[in-house]
């Protein structure tokens, strides 16, 4: 399969060869049972040395992008067969894999996790982390109406949610969410965004919190994802119509 590659500057090295595979993997430039050119073309591509090329494959390798084979090459695998959360990340950085029927998906495991999250939150936090959630919400008082604000304390507050659990498996998820949260974060921090009544969600969510109430967390939580998700789905329903994401988007298309 012939698929064009962008000649590299030496201090991307790498990096560049590692992202450049990645991308046409994951949009689909690159199918499932390609075989990728061997070490030695694929740094004359790219204008680099094999070790660079070694290294990126062997990254790609490790997220279940590529399979080696010995012997025979490397080959391009299923990414729906891989078992690396950090994929769902990386589809969000390339506008061309951006879609509506990816983000409902996206946001649909993050509701179920997200959910549980607050439930065991709820349960087991510490008075320690009640006090870290409200100098959290002091500050989003002050600053919730600056959207790349709003966006590190959203962020804060989802690690805090994920810590509190006590679970190292949720709190891991939960720290891949907040990587999501960044990613998503023009489509909803914005200077539409309703700032008061993110403000005031988060006041009634942590006052569950403080009492243990992990059904009343629960209810709240639904709420401020059911307005998050309205408002993304908007987003990318008029970026959509722009053409400014989908698989016919321009390369570096916001």
């Amino acid at each position: 399969m012939s698929v064009e590659l962008e000649p590299l500057a030496s201090t991307r090295r790498a990096d560049g060869v590692f992202e450049q595979l990645r991308t046409r993997i994951l949009s689909g430039a690159l199918t499932a049972g390609a075989q990728l050119p061997n070490e030695r073309d694929l740094a004359g591509q790219l204008d680099v040395n094999r070790a660079s090329v070694r290294e990126a494959v062997k990254r790609l390798e490790f997220l279940e992008l590529v399979e080696v084979r010995h012997g025979q090459g490397t080959f391009v695998r299923e990414p729906s067969d891989s078992s690396a959360l950090q994929i769902v990340e990386t589809l969000l950085r390339d506008p061309r894999t951006v879609t509506r029927d990816l983000l409902l998906q996206i946001l649909e495991f993050r509701r179920h996790v997200s959910l549980h999250v607050v439930e065991l939150a709820a349960r087991n936090r510490s008075e320690a982390q009640l006090e870290r959630g409200r100098a959290l919400l002091a500050r989003e008082r002050d600053d919730a109406g600056e959207p790349m604000a709003a966006l590190d304390l959203d962020v804060e507050l989802n690690r805090l949610l994920g810590e509190a659990t006590g679970n190292l498996m949720y709190r891991l998820l939960t720290n891949l969410f907040s990587r999501l949260v960044r990613r998503l974060g023009p489509l909803y921090y914005n200077a539409r965004r309703d700032a008061e009544r993110s403000v005031a969600a988060h006041r009634e969510l942590f006052a569950a919190l403080e009492v243990r109430d992990a059904a009343a967390a629960r209810s709240i939580l639904c709420r401020i994802l059911d307005y998050s998700e309205e408002t993304i789905l908007r987003e990318v329903a008029r970026l959509e119509a722009q053409g400014l994401i989908g698989p016919t988007a321009p390369e570096g298309a916001p």
